[in-house]
């Protein structure tokens, strides 16, 4: 899978991050987390200021990581008294990364019992995937103070378990909660591309963050061959082979009225290939067939909707999350149930942070033609917090708000 618009640079930055972190933990051990996040900081700092563009070295990676390892073994030499641990880790150190360990760092925090799915994310969206803490902020809508608690309890809680020990990470064996655990956290990171918030991004697609996350479950999927896999990766397929249709002159495209001839067709049938039928009914499984309804029918009707809506109340019993009732009530209001749809909204409601963007646009939609007075006001509250120029512009373009 190529595809000539993304910037080479960027998407190697997001991929180097987690290998330079995922080597270095596993040379290391779990007692110098913070000491390896600096080191990979001040690596790609002095990169910037030595490199010149006729002076670049033939391999990056190694060069970054060889000076990342010497600039975690100065921390440690002046941090600890004893001078033998340094010594073993000196004489038993590689200066390469030849090997991506990123997958088996993710299993290995999918394994930690004492850490919530949340805080794993948070923790893999930094350490593996690169994003700073106003990146994470911005595409989960999480403050930053509670990610950046949340980061730095997750690393004293793996120091406490492992007591700073070195810890081979070809060695773990994922079992089948920790992959339900992996397959999860990118489902999320996916997630967290596809509808990325931040306001400095030009796009609403991160689209290293998805193809990364769709390069990662791939290889867990040739590890091992569970249709759930499968399916999270052929739910990625549909979804990326949209992206292409998203942005249109710089200008966001519902997917009602999208180009479809500019989604990719080759992503599109491999989408269909990985799509696997599980002998009991998974979320992933449902939500991939959800996606590949909408893309195969250019106009859905209201037997499509109602086959659509039967799959969200599927659905629901496999997923407790908001969003997936969120969903249901849009597809709801399109089969004409707008009062149960209603109702359903008004208890989902706390379960969201408060003024929630999402529920504010689909209560909206919902609103508009029965009570538009409110469906504006909703709106212009969107509106008043939507810091990403192109979400602002669609709201504005689609006069979803009457001015």
């Amino acid at each position: 899978m190529s595809n000539n618009s993304l910037p080479k640079e960027e998407i190697n930055y997001r991929a180097l991050y987690g290998k330079l972190f995922s080597g270095l933990l596993n040379q290391f051990g779990t007692n110098y987390v913070s000491e390896i996040e600096d080191a990979i900081q001040n690596s790609f700092l002095k990169s910037l200021r030595i490199w010149k563009q006729d002076n670049i070295p033939n391999n990056k990676e190694n060069w970054l990581f060889i000076v990342a390892r010497n600039d975690v073994l100065n921390q440690i030499k002046q941090r600890e008294n004893n001078s033998f641990s340094v010594e073993y880790i000196e004489d038993n150190s590689t200066g390469n990364i030849e090997i991506d360990l990123r997958l088996q760092t993710i299993i290995f925090i999918s394994t930690l019992e004492n850490i919530s799915n949340q805080a794993k994310i948070l923790f893999v969206l930094k350490n593996i995937f690169g994003l700073n803490i106003t990146e994470i902020s911005d595409c989960t809508l999480i403050n930053q103070e509670a990610i950046y608690k949340s980061i730095n309890r997750t690393k004293k809680s793996i120091q406490l378990e492992f007591n700073g020990n070195v810890i081979d990470l070809n060695s773990i064996t994922a079992h089948q909660k920790a992959i339900a655990i992996v397959e999860e956290i990118l489902y999320a990171v996916f997630n967290t591309g596809f509808d990325f918030f931040s306001e400095k991004a030009e796009s609403i697609v991160n689209e290293d963050l998805c193809l990364e996350a769709f390069a990662l479950t791939k290889f867990l999927l040739s590890q091992n061959k569970l249709s759930s896999t499968s399916n999270l990766l052929a739910l990625f397929c549909f979804h990326i082979a949209r992206i292409p249709a998203k942005i249109d002159n710089g200008k966001l495209i519902s997917f009602f009225n999208q180009n479809r001839e500019k989604w990719n067709k080759e992503l599109l049938n491999l989408g269909f290939y990985y799509l696997k039928k599980p002998e009991t009914v998974s979320k992933f499984y449902l939500e991939a067939v959800i996606i590949s309804k909408y893309m195969s029918i250019n106009e859905l009707t209201q037997n499509d909707w109602a086959d659509i809506v039967k799959l969200y109340e599927m659905m629901q019993k496999v997923s407790q999350s908001p969003i997936v009732k969120l969903n249901y009530c849009f597809c709801l209001s399109k089969i004409g149930e707008i009062e149960k749809a209603l109702i359903i909204l008004s208890e989902i409601e706390k379960e969201l942070p408060n003024e929630h963007i999402y529920f504010s646009l689909v209560k909206a939609k919902i609103l508009k033609e029965i009570h538009p007075k409110e469906a504006d006001d909703l709106f212009i509250s969107v509106m008043n917090k939507m810091n990403q120029k192109i979400r602002r512009e669609y709201l504005l373009e689609n006069e979803l708000i009457r001015l």
